[in-house]
């Protein structure tokens, strides 16, 4: 059989593909990009400035002094002409001058500048393919400013202004010393009634317990203590005890001191003078061979006395502390002599004093009647500082204060997010350039935002594949 030769085999040209041409990333939105976090700072200042203006003119006029919003309006424009001169322009003219590099295949498209960051992406890309570059334009510069130095300066602007802002106000509020301590006696009065309710409610319970109505269902000693318990939240325990005082039956934790023989009549009483703790117990007679003793829960008494606007605490006869809203080591001395002597004073004819203390406001008023079932001999002492008073009368400071605290966090985070958003992502390129110049083999840099940053990271990366042959050789 005869063999047919076919067509000898042709080796086909070698193609060379080109790259695809480099395109930019959109442009950013209002608040995106570059320019997002120097605008959301500058908008927080010129609002400032015009809530304080507007609470001096709807106020009474005493605060904020209009010079106030005035320094305000200047932080603000200093602000813009630092952050677009040291960071929004620069970095916009060097994304455009890297998408033109990328697109003319040429490095000297990019400028070098006096932004440190944006300096060393420039000197590395020179370094990484001179072609074109002239030897002069290849050194480093003396002179250069770091990108993150233009949010510094705002923010230290802005603390600048927030701090003197903020001491004026506070320190310039004032108020009759006289006027505070009426007020303190009132709330005194008011806490010292709260507290003696709640004495008298829980005594209250254990009598209706103890001596329930003709005809009504007499439960078993379990379920009574375990149902006031239940019942009234400012007991932690409740027993039912016998003539000697020895608990026959308890609801809650054990009773942490011997409870003394119980009175014959319903009363509360302070079982102890040192401690951790007071030991304030309610009791009555059940049926003459038992009686109901609860112990009330000091944390609640506590609570029942807490309230905004002053201190209160509760002194014993000795004039030991048993209950403070400010925190305190039980039984601790009273060891301030003015409020000695002003809890001193109180008595049955004069249930209530009240005195300027160093600065403040205070009052002393006695918790019960003398001579009534709740009564232990308590002083409630009620203070409260001259500033703090002022503060709260004073509308137009608190305000001017919210407003103060709303610009501090929206102008210094705004700069604080920029400063990661902007100055980091530059230092990540800059560094990354750098290995390109030294001929390192390294991967290209992931675009971490679709802005002006992205774009220059985008076209970096563009024009180092290019000029990157397979081994890792630099083309020409």
């Amino acid at each position: 059989m005869e063999m047919i030769a076919g067509p000898s085999t042709m080796p086909l040209p070698m193609r060379v593909i080109s790259a695809p041409p480099f395109t930019p990333f959109p442009q950013p939105g209002f608040l995106a990009g570059v320019s997002g976090g120097p605008l959301v700072a500058l908008f927080a200042m010129q609002a400032g400035a015009a809530a304080l203006s507007a609470i001096a003119v709807a106020g009474d006029g005493r605060w904020p002094d209009l010079r106030i919003p005035g320094a305000l309006v200047l932080v603000a424009a200093v602000g813009h002409v630092l952050l677009w001169g040291g960071l929004v322009v620069p970095v916009r003219r060097f994304a455009d001058a890297t998408a033109r590099m990328a697109a003319q295949d040429r490095v000297d498209m990019v400028p070098r500048g006096r932004v440190a960051e944006l300096d060393r992406v420039a000197l590395g890309l020179y370094r990484f393919h001179p072609s074109g570059v002239s030897r002069r334009s290849s050194r480093p510069r003396r002179l250069v400013v770091p990108l993150a130095a233009a949010p510094c300066l705002v923010a230290l602007l802005v603390l600048g202004w927030v701090v003197p802002t903020a001491i004026a106000t506070v320190g310039g509020a004032a108020l009759p010393i006289e006027e505070v301590a009426r007020a303190a006696g009132v709330r005194a009065d008011e806490r010292a009634a709260e507290l003696d309710a709640a004495l008298r409610g829980g005594l209250t319970a254990l009598q209706r317990a103890a001596d329930p109505p003709t005809g009504g269902v007499v439960a078993d000693p379990g379920t009574t203590v375990s149902g006031i318990l239940a019942a009234e939240p400012l007991f932690r325990s409740v027993s039912i005890v016998d003539r000697a005082g020895r608990p026959i039956v308890t609801a809650g934790p054990a009773l942490d001191e011997p409870v003394a023989v119980p009175p014959a009549e319903p009363r509360v009483v302070q079982a102890n003078t040192s401690g951790s703790e007071p030991l304030v117990r309610a009791s009555a007679p059940m049926d003459g061979t038992t009686a109901l003793v609860a112990e009330f829960d000091p944390r609640a008494l506590n609570d029942v006395i807490r309230a905004a606007g002053g201190d209160t605490r509760v002194v014993d006869p000795q004039r030991a502390t048993v209950l403070d809203t400010g925190g305190y080591t039980a039984f601790e001395p009273l060891d301030d002599p003015a409020l000695g002597a002003l809890a001193a004073r109180v008595s049955t004819d004069a249930p209530r004093a009240e005195q300027p203390v160093d600065g403040r406001g205070a009052a002393a008023r006695l918790v019960s009647a003398p001579g009534a079932p709740t009564d232990l001999g308590w002083v409630l002492i009620e203070e409260q500082d001259v500033t703090v008073a002022a503060l709260a009368d004073d509308g137009s400071r608190r305000a001017t204060l919210v407003v103060i605290a709303l610009i501090t966090s929206l102008a210094v985070g705004a700069l604080a997010w920029t400063t990661v958003t902007v100055v980091l992502p530059a230092r990540r390129l800059a560094r990354h350039v750098e290995r390109l110049a030294t001929g390192d083999e390294v991967p290209p840099l992931a675009p971490q935002r679709l802005d002006e940053l992205g774009t220059a990271v985008a076209a970096t990366n563009h024009f180092a594949v290019t000029h990157t042959g397979p081994a890792g050789e630099i083309r020409p």
